[in-house]
This record gives C-alpha cells, structure tokens and sequence, in this order.
C-alpha cells in the first residue's frame, strides 16, 4: 500500500510522490489461508476428541450397568439362599436354582438380551433361555487363577456382531456361588426341627452368618457371569451425538469463515479508502496544475471547482466563485456555456455539449480562449452538473499567424528570387548600351549627362536586386563562438560618425559574466549595424541610443536590446515591420528588417519589436549560447 504526498521545491513547483504505507491492519492472504487451515484442523479435531470421549463414557455406562446385572444376580441368588437358611430350610441344589430365579428376573430388563454363567469350558450353566442350557458359548473367558480367584475380579468385554440382534455388548467376570455346606447339625436339634412344618423337597437348617461362606463352587470348578446388552440405544446415541459434533463444528468453521471474510471484507474495505484517498489526492493535483481552466458546476448550478489554470485565464480568484452560480462570477463572454433558468436543476434535461473560440481582453491583453462545455450525467442519464474546459490559444494562434507568415514570405522570397533573376539579364545589356552611348559623346554634353544618370539607376536597380537575391536565397552560416562586446562595440564604433553629428549619445552596457553566442559574425554584424543605423534615423533631432544584453539561464539565450528615445512607431505599422519593401522612410528600400529577421532566424534566434509612439523603440534579438546552438547551415 501507498500513501500519495505532494512535495514543492524551492521554485514553487509541486510534484506528488508515493511512499509505502505502513502495514498495521495489514494481513497476508498467505496468513488468512493458513489461520483457515488451522481454524479447520482445530475443529476437526475437536468434534472426533469429543466422539471419542463420549463413546469411551457411553461403553464404560454400559460396562457399569452390565457389572452392576452381575452383581445383582450374585448378591441377590446369595441373599434368598441366606434367607432360606435362617428359616431353617435347605436345598440340595442351591445356588443353580436361586441364580437362576435372578437371572429370569434380571432378564426382564429392558436392553438385556441375555443373561448366563458358563463354566470354565464356556458350556452354559445357567441362562434366561432355558433352551440354550448345556450350549458352549464363542466367547473369551479369563484363564489365570489369580485374575479368577480375585477379591474384586475385573470385568471385560467385547463387541460383536449377529444378524439376529445387531450390534451386541457382551460383558464377561467372574462368578464366585457359593458352598452349600452347613455345619454338623447337634444331635435332638434335628427331630426339633422336623417337627416343625417343612416344605417339600427342602431341609430346615439353623441360621448361618455370611461370613461362613467362601468362594467356589460345590464341585471346586471356576464360574463366568456372561451378560449382553442390546446396543441399538448406544448406537442411537452414537449418532445424535456425530450429527450434534457435525453441526457443532459446521457452525465454527461458518464463524471462522464469517470472521475471516468480516476481517477480508474490511481490509477491502480500508484499501478502497486509502486508494479512493490516493486517486482524490492524484486528481487534486492534477486539477489544480493542468494547463487547461477547469470550471465545474453541481446538479444545482453551482461553481465547485475552480483550478488555477481557470484564475490566470479570467483573472477571478477561486474563493471568490467556488459556491457561486457562474452568472454571479464569470464574465458574459463564459455565462452561456451553463445551463440557466428557474427549472429545477434535478429536472434538467443534459444538452450536448458545445464548442466555441473567444477573444478575452484581461490586463490590457487579447486571449485568445477555446471553451468547450460537457455535460456530467450518471448511469441513469440523470444531469448531475457541468465541467468547462478552457484552454488559452494565444500562443498557439500566435505562431499559425507566424507561420502563415512565414509561408507568405516564403513565397514572396521565391517569387522575388525569379523576378530578380529576369531583371537581372536585361540590367546589364541597358548598362552596357548607357556606357557605349556615354562614350559617344563629349564628357560635358546633355547626352553623356543622360547616359550617366542611366547608369547609376541601373546600379541602384542592380544593389536592390541584389538585396532582394540576398532575402530570397541567403549565402550559407559560417558559425563559431561569438564575443558580443567585441561585435557591439565595432558596431558602435562603425556608427559613431553619424551619432555624433546628430548629436545622439550612445552606450554599451554590458555585464561582465555575458556569455559568447554562436553565430556567423559578418552575418550578426550586418543585422546590429541595420538595428543601429535604424535606431539613429529615427532620432532626428537626438536623443539616446543605449545597446544592453542580459543572459537568460533558464532556456540558455542572451538577449541583446537595442533602445532608442526617438518617434516610435505607430501601432498600425507594428505588424508590416518585417514585411519585405515595406518602409515609412523616404528614401528606404523597406527590405533591411526582412533580411534581419531572416538571419536571426537562421540563428534558430528570436527578434522582437515593442515600440511606444513619442517615446522611443526597442529591438530585442534572442541568440543561442555557445556552443548549446543549433542552427541552419
């Protein structure tokens, strides 16, 4: 990420430059893939931990209600035997009989699906289905003596599988019954007690304490106690509690995913900000420093932006119209290209947008403007305001008028080229017929004074042809470095006789630190001597005549004025100065400024004429310094 400043210099010039932003609320998208990941391996292992902890609490449920069946059985068969002892009745096969009394009774819990003890072979002993007495059982039994004969023996258990009943719980320990057994009866005790009412098929015994009975069997034999438990509920079980730790992890793994696009949908959203702020800073400055007056209006018709482009254009500073209707600020000239009126601005219909050329006087000068106006509409063709873009032609049109100028001159040069080559031939058949006719005659006759005036309007014909052959087709630059102090002071120095009798004070100022230029020296002299000798006539009656030169180091010129105190020049006549032939003075040829201009502009220079009518003329010639000159050889 970036964040755009705008720096300025010490010239005042603005630049916008980007630097990285710092990353506080920054995230990777490398680092939000794996807090996902992560987030996901978390849940997953979170939802089978708690499967697995609940089916280990769930089996250990059932081991504990199996072991509690068991021990009901047993203690329940040893507590009927017991109370049948102390009422003095006694079986010869007790404890088959009363486990079996339990486990029929036991057997009648619901989920029980069997209950048995086998021996240590797995043959059944006892079971809640009589049919199944006498089977052997599929089924692992302890084998060490220590694990059987244990005070407290352990319980262990299996799952298995049938087609009959499903998945099944089956849970294995050790069964202890107990001796049938009694003391020796004393010797009378015994008639007294069959006289008492006995039972058939049972003996009366005196009472016994608990403690008088010891582990094993009657026939020293080890016992099991096999219980199975129907595990449809525990299997049911099993799966809400999956479907719970589905739904359960579902919903984290939604939150984390809700979190992270929250977090991904901010940073978006925080990104969109710092860019939207970046292209608003970027568009500020380039508003503000493009050369082009920018003029823009809301839906309502009023001014909102207003660049400096705009105020160096119309002359109106931007807190003066930012606010304002265009027709309370601007000029008549720029009010039409807004929409006016009492509608409301939101039922406004878009017009096209139009263009148009204006001529604006500010300061005392003539822009030339082209305003082109666009209408701003939404996705809906709603009008939602206006943008004028004006733009300053005047340099532009400058240089056309220039250039038009030039191509003007340019054919005018070639067609005087042409015509002075066919005046040319026939000039010197007329001199050397006027020759041969003053030859004819006596030196101080009225014809050899005709032949002579002849011949010096042919000369003069001649110089003028000459000088028009000279605009037309100049002699090619022999350039190098130019001192200008060494060539404005011979120009001076040329004509000092004329300043004198006119009584007009020449000087030279010169800095010391003037830079030579590069040029061609016969040509630049014969430009400076015609600026000279034009600056002399026209103070008639005297005055100054002052030569200065200044170096201009931002585009690498030196400007060398040439300023008079004479007439000046009438404004009329300010724009046909470098016209060839033309001239206010009698006896001129008017082509002198034309060739000046012409060499400057081989020069790749710049010459320039301001003058104020009664107060004098300044000509202003612009040359390349050496040697960063390029000119036309």
């Amino acid at each position: 990420m970036y964040r755009a400043r705008i720096l300025q210099d010490s010239s005042g010039y603005q630049t916008m430059r980007f630097f990285p932003r710092p990353r506080i609320f920054y995230v990777s998208p490398w680092l939000l893939a794996a807090a996902t990941a992560l987030l996901v391996l978390i849940v997953v292992t979170f939802t089978l931990n708690n499967i697995r902890r609940e089916q280990q609490l769930m089996t250990m449920a059932m081991l504990q209600k199996a072991d509690t069946l068991m021990r009901v059985v047993h203690s329940g068969a040893r507590s009927s035997y017991l109370f049948d002892l102390n009422r003095g009745i006694w079986r010869s096969d007790p404890w088959h009989a009363y486990v079996q009394r339990m486990i029929n009774h036991v057997a009648e819990e619901p989920d029980v699906l069997f209950l048995a003890v086998v021996n240590e072979q797995g043959k059944v002993v006892v079971h809640d289905n009589p049919d199944r007495l006498g089977e052997t059982m599929q089924i692992n039994l302890p084998r060490s003596s220590e694990e059987i004969n244990a005070r407290e023996p352990s319980t262990g258990y299996r799952i298995s599988s049938t087609p009959e009943t499903g998945r099944l719980f089956e849970a294995v320990r050790a069964f202890f019954p107990y001796r049938s057994l009694v003391r020796p009866v004393p010797h009378g005790q015994g008639n007294r007690k069959r006289s008492l009412r006995q039972p058939e098929g049972m003996m009366l015994h005196p009472p016994v304490r608990s403690d008088e009975f010891i582990p094993g069997g009657n026939d020293g034999h080890a016992y099991f106690m096999v219980v199975g438990l129907d595990m449809r509920n525990f299997d049911q079980a099993v799966r809400r509690l999956k479907l719970q730790a589905l739904i359960l992890s579902v919903t984290m793994l939604l939150v984390g995913i809700g979190g992270w696009l929250s977090l991904a949908a901010v940073q978006g959203f925080r990104v969109s900000q710092r860019t939207l702020a970046e292209i608003k800073a970027f568009t500020a400055l380039l508003v503000a420093k493009l050369p082009v007056g920018i003029i823009a209006t809301d839906r309502v018709g009023r001014i909102t932006t207003w660049n400096s482009a705009a105020e160096e254009m119309i002359g109106i500073s931007a807190r003066d119209t930012v606010g304002k209707r265009p027709a309370e600020v601007l000029p008549p000239e720029f009010t039409g290209f807004f929409n006016t009126g009492g509608i409301d601005a939101e039922k406004q219909t878009a017009s096209a947008g139009h263009e148009r050329d204006i001529l604006f006087s500010l300061a005392e000068r003539q822009l030339h403007l082209l305003c082109h106006s666009i209408d701003v509409l939404d996705n809906q063709g709603e009008f939602q305001g206006q943008v004028l873009l004006v733009s300053n032609l005047t340099q532009i049109k400058a240089m056309e008028k220039e250039m038009r100028e030039n191509e003007r001159l340019a054919a005018v040069g070639r067609m005087a080229a042409g015509v002075a080559h066919e005046v040319r031939n026939p000039l010197s058949s007329i001199k050397g017929l006027a020759l041969l006719l003053k030859g004819k005659f006596a030196s101080d006759s009225r014809e050899s004074e005709t032949a002579g005036l002849l011949i010096q309007e042919v000369e003069r014909m001649n110089r003028t042809v000459s000088e028009l052959l000279s605009f037309a087709r100049p002699a090619p630059l022999h350039v190098r470095k130019v001192e200008l102090a060494e060539l404005l002071g011979d120009a001076l120095r040329f004509i000092s006789s004329d300043t004198e009798s006119s009584g007009i004070a020449a000087r030279l100022e010169l800095p010391a630190d003037i830079p030579p230029v590069a040029g061609d020296p016969d040509r630049l002299n014969q430009v400076f001597l015609n600026l000279l000798l034009n600056a002399v006539q026209s103070m008639e009656r005297g005055g100054e005549l002052t030569v200065s030169a200044s170096n201009n180091r931002d585009d690498g010129t030196v400007a060398i004025s040439i300023r008079d105190s004479g007439c000046g020049i009438p404004p009329e006549n300010m724009s046909q100065l470098f016209y060839p032939y033309f001239t206010t003075k009698a006896g001129g040829t008017g082509i002198g400024l034309a060739i000046s201009q012409k060499i400057i502009s081989d020069h790749r220079g710049v010459i320039r004429i301001d003058s104020v009518p009664g107060q004098g003329t300044t000509v202003t010639v612009e040359l390349p310094v050496y040697p960063d000159a390029q000119v036309i050889p």
